[in-house]
């Protein structure tokens, strides 16, 4: 009798198992996917790629994301406002034209109500304006002001490079995405 009880035991444990750890690859491979089909553009070896339903192509013309932003092949980004930049090695910009961090070691973040500066990946509190390359200037209590005057308020998890480039993270992005699914 006791055999018995602890096959049936030992079975139960055993399916119980197999079941968490199926779930546990099914949410895995979903990460994965997500991750791959992000659909986006990126300077990669110098040369202008766009990654499509997770496969990777030259990108051959132009394309005009979903703020207006204008990204062209040889790297040049054009947004709504007129203002230009270079996309840099490693740059990756999503469809709805908000570029996405990638190992970025210097950046200005709205963190739980204060703006934080990152510099080589060590993050302090800012306590001063400090003045983007673009021009912009962003406030220590998250104000931005952009070199046409034009003004806004950074929300928490906003991030700004160097270059005055709003970006958001992807981590953040699918946490975001995850959460929408539960609602």
């Amino acid at each position: 009798m006791k055999k018995i009880i602890m096959f049936l035991v030992t079975a139960i444990f055993s399916i119980g198992m197999m079941a968490q750890e199926k779930e546990m690859q099914k949410k895995t491979m979903q990460d994965t996917k997500m991750m791959q089909m992000e659909d986006h553009v990126k300077m990669k070896d110098g040369k202008m790629m766009m990654v499509k339903d997770g496969k990777m192509m030259m990108m051959d013309k132009e394309m005009t994301m979903e703020n207006g932003t204008m990204v062209y092949p040889n790297g040049m980004v054009k947004m709504k406002d007129g203002k230009t930049m270079m996309m840099k090695n490693g740059d990756k910009m999503d469809m709805h034209g908000m570029m996405m961090m990638h190992q970025m070691k210097n950046y200005v973040k709205m963190k739980d109500g204060k703006m934080m500066m990152v510099k080589d990946g060590k993050m302090m509190e800012m306590d001063k304006e400090m003045t983007m390359s673009n021009g912009t200037v962003v406030s220590p209590n998250g104000m931005v002001k952009m070199k046409d005057g034009k003004t806004m308020m950074m929300k928490n998890g906003d991030k700004m490079d160097m270059d005055g480039m709003m970006m958001h993270d992807m981590k953040d992005h699918k946490m975001k995405m995850d959460k929408m699914e539960m609602e």
